[in-house]
């Protein structure tokens, strides 16, 4: 039995909880110690006068309470006698409205003081009422188990078919878990059924499919050896070239797949196992990736310091046979493209630098050992007693317009089509087609019908028309 000092420090306790808001917990202890006090002859005052202050202060919470709750209470009763007044057209329906209703009824009790007797007792007549017409959803809901019965009983009589049809020679297990899982969600369908029918049908069902369970069972030791097997010979895989034995795994690997199920239970296991076996093979495979990857690092580091050329990089490369086909090495070659494809564009650059600069060589203004241009073209800067042809100089410029897609002066329109046609002609007679020989010739034409002497604003010109063409084909003169 309490002491009065801990009937005190109970109410104290009260006392925090109602301040803090745990209403529940400060009434609980307050009637526990109701409970103590009655049981006590005499007690103290000043023990008195402070449950009487805990009891009161409880009593207003539960005023409080059923102030907040009773309204709602009430709008429950009116909404069960509205129910009673105005069943549903579904009984089903009905049923589910009256447990939402006598849901939020037990939420209300849980979370204030229990109704009153005479609201429960309203309440509890009025449903009552309303659960009337629901009866022929229960007695639907009846016939319905009974049915579920029925075909769940014709589930069963399916499998002894079955099995007495099959069992002289077994389909594969890959068809009899099939089978059984297709009856499995037809089991699953027929639901619910009478209590008094569950056990019986489950257990029968249950034996039903014992033969076909153990045939399954059968089949998937065989299956077990024989990938144990398989195992094995994975680990007996021991050539000094790892390619080799990484061949011969994934030639296992093809047997494993063909060798069929050992089962949900086996099945990881074994092939988590196949495969730890093999792990050692692509451990050594990852040294040489990573070799590789280190070697086309310092090769990508020769690339950006122009250490080696195009050539030099992709014959390298090629000798990195573990990465041959990666995204890493792919990019690298990319990369050596796009610096070969540079290197081109500069000397293509150079050249037509050095093809532009003719003409400054053959006013003698820079010396002919300064560029690069073909010997026939430089000869013909250094041909003696050079007469001027005018005609012959527009005619060189002109096509040189037409084959870098230029467009000529309209003055020159005539002469224009002239070469046009020349042009056609030498197409369908097969006359040369390289813009590199032509351009040569052109030139080599050019400058043979020009001399120092005539070289004035007119001709001039005509090279700045020849040099504008010389830009566009640059990337022919390589």
């Amino acid at each position: 039995m309490e002491t009065t000092k801990d009937l005190f420090n109970f109410l104290d306790q009260a006392e925090k909880y109602f301040e803090d808001g745990s209403i529940k917990k400060a009434q609980k202890i307050v009637r526990d110690v109701n409970n103590q006090i009655k049981k006590i002859d005499k007690i103290p005052n000043k023990l008195r006068h402070k449950f009487n202050s805990a009891l009161a202060q409880s009593r207003y919470y539960d005023d409080v309470s059923s102030f907040a709750a009773n309204p709602k209470r009430n709008e429950l009763i009116d909404a069960i006698q509205d129910l009673v007044n105005n069943p549903s057209e579904s009984p089903k329906k009905q049923a589910n409205i009256i447990h939402d209703i006598q849901t939020k009824w037990q939420l209300l009790d849980l979370s204030s003081r229990p109704a009153g007797r005479d609201q429960w007792k309203s309440f509890n007549e009025l449903t009552n009422k309303a659960w009337e017409p629901c009866k022929e959803f229960f007695d639907e809901l009846k016939e319905k188990k009974i049915q579920n019965a029925v075909k769940r009983k014709n589930l069963i009589l399916q499998i002894d078919k079955f099995i007495q049809e099959n069992s002289s020679n077994w389909p594969d297990a890959k068809f009899l878990i099939k089978f059984m899982n297709n009856i499995f969600n037809q089991w699953k369908k027929y639901a619910p059924v009478l209590d008094k029918d569950l056990k019986k049908l489950k257990d029968a069902y249950f034996e039903a499919k014992k033969p076909i369970s153990k045939e399954i069972d059968r089949q998937e030791k065989i299956v077990i050896k024989a990938k144990e097997v398989l195992i094995s010979k994975v680990d007996l895989i021991d050539d000094e070239d790892n390619d080799i034995c990484i061949k011969k795994f994934n030639d296992l690997k093809q047997q494993w797949k063909q060798t069929g199920s050992a089962g949900r239970r086996h099945d990881n296991k074994l092939w988590e196992k196949f495969n730890k076996s093999a792990d050692r093979f692509f451990a050594a495979k990852k040294e040489d990736i990573e070799k590789d990857l280190k070697a086309l690092e310092i090769l990508n580091n020769d690339l950006e310091a122009g250490l080696k050329n195009p050539i030099e990089l992709r014959a390298a490369s090629e000798s990195l046979v573990n990465i041959n086909k990666t995204k890493e090495l792919f990019t690298f070659i990319k990369k050596v493209d796009k610096h070969q494809e540079n290197l081109n564009k500069q000397a293509n650059l150079e050249k037509v630098v050095s093809y532009k600069d003719l003409y400054n060589v053959f006013l003698g203004k820079k010396s002919s050992e300064q560029i690069n241009i073909p010997k026939s073209i430089i000869d013909a800067l250094n041909l003696a007693d050079k007469k001027t042809d005018k005609e012959k100089l527009l005619y060189n410029c002109v096509k040189l317009e037409l084959i870098a897609g230029i467009d000529s002066l309209k003055k020159d329109i005539n002469i224009r089509q002239t070469v046009q046609l020349e042009m056609l002609a030498d197409k369908f007679n097969k006359g040369e087609t390289n813009k590199k020989a032509i351009t040569d010739n052109l030139l080599t034409n050019f400058f043979k019908n020009l001399s120092p002497a005539d070289a004035g604003t007119n001709e001039a010109k005509l090279w700045n028309r020849i040099s504008k063409s010389l830009d566009e084909l640059s990337d022919d003169l390589f």
